[in-house]
């Protein structure tokens, strides 16, 4: 299984795709919100992130492909993002994976790409009621970092903060 991130502002058909799946995200995560996304009289989700999203480039819209396919997509903020706790470079702000590719490791190994690419400082959170993303990224997060990391939670969310390093040959050395 080859797996691949993609920047979605690289290609109309990444957009479009973008476009269609997001409501999906927002369909399974309004079981946990506490109403913040509503459908309006259209039948469109409020209020919609997605265009601010697309449009800059200081934060990163990645479609996660299988062997090609789309199957995803993971919403990295990036400092200085108003959406980032203080000290953070990054904020993995919005993780979606299809339905039918869930259970098979696709959202870890992407995940853990979508960090190994972005050294620094990350925070994850998770909406306190949802316990199923609540397990995976405690899973993921250990995982990333051997169990060294951060955690708090309120009444809102859960979330992790921790560090990753850059590659090997990346570390600089004081003189």
């Amino acid at each position: 299984m080859l797996l691949e991130l993609r920047d979605a502002r690289t290609s109309v058909q990444d957009r479009t795709w973008l476009c269609h799946v997001y409501p999906l995200y927002l369909h399974d995560l309004s079981e946990f919100d506490g109403g913040y996304y509503q459908l309006d009289e259209r039948g469109l989700w409020q209020p919609d992130h997605l265009p601010s999203w697309l449009a800059g480039d200081q934060d990163l819209p990645l479609l996660i492909l299988v062997d090609g396919r789309r199957v995803g997509f993971a919403l990295v903020a990036r400092s200085p993002s108003a959406w980032i706790a203080p000290g953070c470079d990054h904020r993995m702000s919005e993780f979606f994976v299809l339905a039918r590719e869930r259970r098979r490791g696709v959202g870890a190994r992407a995940a853990l790409a979508v960090f190994a690419a972005h050294p620094g400082r990350w925070e994850v959170s998770e909406l306190a009621r949802n316990e199923r993303a609540i397990r995976f990224w405690r899973r993921v997060v250990g995982e990333q970092t051997g169990g060294r990391y951060e955690e708090t939670a309120d009444a809102e969310e859960v979330r992790q903060i921790f560090r990753v390093r850059g590659p090997i040959g990346a570390v600089r050395r004081a003189r």
